[in-house]
């Protein structure tokens, strides 16, 4: 269980990295630039959008709803040809 939190904890680390840091520095490099708030929203919502589809991937892995369903013919093809 602690490789989940490690992997939860550094993978949020560096998505909150890209979608709160990031823009905070952007304002200060970029003050007079007109395409400043575009840029920040452009890492805001790329950060949330990968963060939210790496989490979706990521729960959906640790307890898979179905397993592979074979037929027992199918098995036993498989058992002689492999």
């Amino acid at each position: 269980m602690s490789d989940t939190g490690l992997a939860l904890g550094v993978i949020s680390a560096i998505w909150a990295f890209i979608g709160i840091i990031l823009p905070i520095i952007i304002h200060f490099v970029m003050a007079k630039s007109p395409n400043r708030g575009i840029v920040q929203i452009c890492l805001i919502l790329t950060a949330v959008c990968c963060f939210i589809f790496w989490i979706v991937t990521y729960i959906a892995q640790l307890n898979p709803l179905i397993g592979p369903q074979l037929k027992l013919g199918v098995i036993k093809m498989m058992l002689l040809e492999w």
